[in-house]
């Protein structure tokens, strides 16, 4: 069975590599073996690939979410069976074709849900929607301000936001993008520039700010800070600029702003996920929710997709089980 793997760390287009690996062997007790259908390149994955995260054993598999299909379950196993549809567990790689998991927290999720915006569903909702519990009080009415607005994670804060009555500032770097994220039901659209602070109050009434998002770093982490009341706090998610983020101490001496920081794989993180994972799918399937997609490519076409990845849509590993009924696994 095909797979991507690295052997060193690097520059995507160069040190990743499609590799042929032996099939799984069956699933034991309390294991399944699963067929992945489709799995997302996120941020992640390409910084654990130039080794900026974390760095696995290698030779090593990689991705990080995906959508799979139940082929076997081993004795024991009652959560889920044959057929069922089911993310593959965090911490095991999904740029691969087959796998065997442990199976003990693995749930069946509904198949009517469109299965490309399924396999995007256990990451990004999740993540927008502990952003917006885990730091500040929110209530209906308040206002956010994020950056990266065209970003997956945006566009999941913008969908929960709106459900949740919160209204919503988002920042872009290039004006052509702006009508999208309109459409998604952002409050206000802006795009980043020297103005910015300027152009917030004009749109929000010089309404108070107290919570902004940073999947930016760099310099986009000050301009954030600078928009956040007095005492407001400032969540660090992502680094896509592949920047150290630059906060102003002005902001946090004299205007007490906090800068946090958040990883949805921190164990104590992972303990309320679930949450968060059911507002997201309630959110799917009511097609409040969408992550737009830039295309979908085989495992053998891992070039042209990381080359595609990182544009404002999300990019999809599109595996031969996608296009094939339940493959029953051979007695």
């Amino acid at each position: 069975m095909k797979a991507l793997q690295i052997s060193r760390y690097g520059d995507p287009l160069d040190v990743l590599e499609l590799v042929e690996l032996p099939e799984p062997d069956p699933a034991g007790r309390e294991e399944a073996l699963l067929e992945v259908l489709y799995s997302p390149i996120n941020p992640y994955d390409l910084n654990t690939v130039r080794g900026r995260v974390m760095r696995p054993q290698l030779p090593a598999s990689l991705g990080t979410e995906g959508l799979a299909r139940v082929l076997e379950t081993g004795e024991g196993v009652t959560r889920v069976q044959p057929g069922d549809l089911v993310f593959v567990p965090g911490g095991s790689p999904t740029w691969v074709e087959r796998l065997v998991v442990s199976a003990d927290k693995l749930l069946p999720l509904p198949a009517w849900i469109d299965l490309q915006q399924l396999s995007m569903a256990a990451v990004n909702p999740p993540t927008a929607a502990l952003l917006l519990d885990n730091f500040v009080a929110l209530k209906p009415g308040d206002w956010i301000v994020q950056n990266a607005g065209n970003s997956s994670v945006a566009t999941s804060v913008i969908a929960i936001a709106k459900a949740r009555g919160y209204r919503t500032v988002n920042i872009v770097r290039r004006p052509e993008v702006i009508p999208a994220v309109e459409a998604l039901g952002a409050d206000v659209v802006l795009e980043d520039g020297d103005d910015l602070a300027a152009k917030v109050a004009e749109a929000t009434g010089n309404a108070p700010i107290r919570l902004g998002l940073d999947g930016v770093g760099g310099a986009s982490l000050a301009s954030v800070s600078k928009l956040v009341e007095f005492g407001g706090m400032v969540v660090v998610y992502s680094a896509m600029s592949g920047e150290p983020g630059l906060a102003n101490p002005m902001d946090v001496i004299f205007r007490d702003v906090t800068i946090r920081g958040f990883f949805l794989g921190h164990p104590h993180i992972r303990e309320t996920l679930a949450a968060g994972l059911r507002e997201g799918l309630q959110l799917i399937a009511e097609g409040k929710l969408r992550s737009p997609i830039g295309g979908t490519y085989s495992l053998a076409d891992y070039r042209e997709a990381v080359a595609a990845s990182g544009k404002g849509t999300k990019i999809l590993f599109k595996m031969p089980a996608a296009d094939s009924g339940l493959r029953v696994a051979a007695d």
